[in-house]
């Protein structure tokens, strides 16, 4: 019995005897505290990462708002290029829609209005009509004694004796009553005040409504807008129900709408295209009245005016269908 007690005495204290280089050796982290220290050092690498990765956010963002800026200057740009090329294409459908109708009155007619001419030019325009092609001493003649406008004529016959001396003169009647008929006031025919009657009729056919709609239309080609919407009112104030009076409130619109004036060439095209919903500009009219609309930020209502456009007039032109599914593309109808 004795044995057995000392034996588990020896035991006990073996065991207590173990415990303290069991707890100071490095299998048993925990006693010495080794993880929190472990964890400590984790988190101060953590943040010490994500203070060097901040300056590299920041510059990531600076050029991702440098890119949305550039890319939004070259939508603005491609906008802008759409634009003109839409207003070229227009101009060109027009133009060749006016050809192909006979509206666009011929060059003579165009040049008549467009061009003054002075009355220099008018009296070589004379000469050169009346004088023959290679008779330029007849020429010089002409314009050195009478400024040009008439031809050179005989002015009478000289008689000589058998020696050659001259004995007398005949003067040619003729001349007499020409002189007589043109007056003293060395003025030419068919030319008054120095303007020839050509100018003075371009001037007075002005009131013939069609001279009145080439020259507007003249100015809507050329680009002046300002000139061509006053002409087309003036137009219109005259002749209210002429031939062109669709054409001319289609295009005091479009006159309207190309000097940014869109709230005017909206009422312009809406009214227009009231009055005059059977004619061949309506679906023109009605799609510039959508794109009018859109000018002014009201999109629902452009949306289903362009709409209507396929709807009422399913024969309009490819050029106009065109332009309508474009505008719709543009607007996300």
């Amino acid at each position: 019995m004795k044995k057995l007690v000392a034996a588990g005495v020896f035991s006990l204290a073996a065991v207590a005897g173990m415990v303290g280089p069991i707890s100071a050796s490095p299998l048993f982290p925990l006693a010495n505290g080794f993880l929190p220290a472990q964890s400590e050092r984790v988190e101060k690498g953590n943040v010490i990462l994500a203070q060097a990765m901040d300056p590299r956010v920041g510059q990531l963002e600076e050029q991702i708002r440098s890119l949305n800026g550039r890319i939004e200057e070259m939508s603005y740009q491609l906008l802008q290029m759409q634009e003109q090329l839409r207003k070229t294409q227009e101009d060109n459908e027009y133009r060749f829609q006016d050809l192909e109708s006979g509206k666009s009155g011929g060059s003579g007619k165009s040049g008549a209005l467009d061009k003054p001419v002075n009355g220099g030019t008018a009296d070589q325009q004379i000469a050169s009509n009346r004088v023959p092609a290679g008779d330029t001493a007849g020429t010089d003649t002409l314009d050195q004694s009478t400024g040009g406008g008439a031809l050179p004529q005989e002015l009478g016959s000289i008689r000589f004796d058998e020696n050659g001396n001259p004995i007398g003169a005949d003067a040619n009647p003729d001349l007499d009553n020409r002189s007589a008929s043109i007056g003293n006031d060395n003025s030419l025919p068919g030319v008054e005040d120095g303007l020839p009657q050509a100018s003075q009729s371009s001037s007075a056919s002005l009131d013939n409504p069609d001279d009145l709609y080439q020259v507007a239309y003249g100015h809507v080609l050329s680009g002046d807008y300002q000139l061509a919407e006053r002409e087309f009112r003036d137009y219109l104030d005259i002749f209210p129900k002429g031939e062109k009076a669709a054409d001319a409130n289609f295009w005091l619109g479009e006159a309207q709408y190309s000097q940014g004036n869109f709230n005017e060439a909206a009422k312009t095209f809406l009214n227009a295209h009231q009055t005059f919903s059977k004619s061949k500009k309506a679906p023109e009219m009605l799609l510039k009245l959508g794109m009018s609309l859109a000018a002014l930020d009201n999109r629902e209502t452009a949306c289903a005016t362009l709409r209507e456009v396929n709807k009422r007039y399913p024969d309009a032109s490819k050029a106009v269908k065109s332009k309508v599914s474009s505008e719709q593309s543009r607007l996300s109808c």
